[in-house]
């Protein structure tokens, strides 16, 4: 029997459990604190209100009609040291319906449906501790299409077992992860004007049997990541926007190595699931730490857009191509830093491309073909001048080259380049050819100077 209890003129704490065992909320300000186990479910209309769950104290409900804490008024806030329960296989354990809701969570909050759900308004910020726990079996955290400015900070574990850990799915949202989010399908999924920082752990709950799902899927934006982000489909799935990978950052995808999937996808059209889809774009990915996939980034087969690419840490393609873009890409470019190592080949589309060799670099650019595809397609070796070529070689179609300068070797494979440029000098294949040929020396010499240590110094820059 379900009993309703007026405490204010804007309040209520409705009640699903016996009378014996029900408890009611002390009302304080505008708002309710909680102090014992069981005590009856809230429903509060108060602007400013305040709802704060003590330790050891619990609110509950049975029935996925009634919410055990549902907050409507503006500026909301409920602190959650103890319990808050939907103990129900459907419904919702916390819900917000006006301008501003903020959930700060020491303790537990669950649900067999939805644990944080903002219905209407806009503003949800949640803060969960560390230490703390927000679950549930379907989507754990959820804004609407019309919910805008959604702030999540998580020091704590934030898990859904069928379900998206969180799922905002409008305009402007922003994560904090400094602990660990894992869910049954794409574990966040966002919208555009998204903002990602992530120092902790992003992953399914169950990798081994959980197939097909993102660690994180947006439209738009930004992720900075210092931390694990991995899925079993794409590590993330992007639309347009930046990804920056930090030393410390990993990007994973555990896909089948035969797969195209990546532990960067880059999708084709921008679809932030309000407005008309558009074409996506320019993409920027900034790597310092590890990106590992079947390819380490790719490309959807229509994909058009540009694509910018700065390598100083490791790109690991398990499959033949640690970059793999679209066959109709647009202009895209690939910077190669000190420190970058690339295992792969590399496969650009139709623009055209470049790929800049920094000076501080050693050692293979790839492990495989660099293949600028369609266009007119540029290496740019900056600070390597022409008497810094070791070897070039030219057979049906396959720029094999090396330079060295002050002890560095660099070396590459190209196919599909139309222009080199060393130090500022642009050359055609044919004419870098001809100019890397060696000429004929006088008898005695290459003695001469092999006694004087001078091949080492032709090897280097005067």
């Amino acid at each position: 029997m379900r009993r309703y209890t007026l405490l204010t003129t804007t309040a209520l704490a409705l009640c699903a459990a016996a009378p014996a065992l029900a408890a009611t909320c002390t009302p304080v300000g505008a708002g309710f604190t909680c102090t014992v186990l069981g005590s009856d479910p809230i429903l509060s209309t108060a602007n400013g209100a305040t709802v704060t769950v003590q330790s050891g104290a619990s609110v509950v409900s049975i029935d996925d009609k009634v919410t055990p804490v549902a907050m409507q008024g503006d500026n909301a806030t409920v602190l959650n040291d103890g319990l808050i329960e939907q103990a129900d296989t459907a419904g919702f354990a916390i819900t917000g319906e006006g301008t501003g809701l903020k959930v700060v969570n020491a303790g537990q909050i669950k649900s067999g449906g939805r644990s944080i759900v903002m219905l209407s308004g806009s503003g949800l910020e949640v803060i969960n501790q560390a230490g703390a726990t927000i679950e549930s079996r379907q989507q754990t955290i959820r804004a609407e299409e019309n919910i805008t400015n959604t702030r999540v900070e998580n020091w704590g574990t934030i898990s859904a077992t069928d379900g998206r850990a969180l799922q905002l799915r409008a305009e402007g949202s922003t994560v904090i992860n400094h602990g660990l989010l894992t869910g049954g399908e794409e574990v966040v999924e966002a919208r555009g004007g998204f903002h990602l920082e992530n120092y902790g752990t992003i992953k399914l709950n169950d990798e081994a049997n959980i197939v097909d799902e993102d660690g994180v899927q947006f439209a738009g934006g930004t992720v900075l990541n210092a931390g694990m982000i991995r899925g079993t489909d794409d590590g993330i799935d992007m639309d347009e926007g930046t990804v920056t990978n930090t030393a410390t950052g990993r990007i994973i995808s555990l896909a089948p190595d035969a797969n195209d999937n990546s532990g960067i996808d880059i999708d084709e059209v921008y679809e932030d699931g309000v407005n008309p889809n558009r074409q996506n774009g320019t993409v920027k990915i900034v790597n310092a730490g590890l990106i590992e996939g079947p390819s380490a980034i790719g490309a959807d087969d229509a994909a058009t857009n540009s694509v910018e690419i700065e390598n100083a840490g490791t790109l690991r393609g398990r499959g033949d191509l640690a970059i793999r873009l679209a066959p109709v890409q647009g202009d895209s470019k690939l910077t190669v830093l000190a420190g970058s190592e690339i295992f792969g080949g590399i496969r650009f589309g139709s623009g055209n491309d470049q790929v800049i060799v920094d000076a501080l670099f050693g050692g293979a650019i790839a492990d495989g073909v660099i293949d600028g595809g369609l266009g007119l397609n540029t290496a740019l070796f900056a600070g390597f001048q022409l008497d810094d070529l070791l070897s070039f070689s030219l057979k049906d179609g396959l720029v094999s080259l090396a330079f060295l300068d002050d002890e560095r070797e660099v070396s590459g494979l190209f196919r599909n380049f139309t222009y080199w440029e060393l130090d500022g000098t642009r050359y055609s294949t044919e004419a870098l050819a001809s100019a890397a040929t060696p000429v004929p020396l006088p008898a005695g010499l290459p003695l001469l100077l092999a006694g004087l240590g001078g091949l080492a110094l032709l090897r280097r820059r005067a």
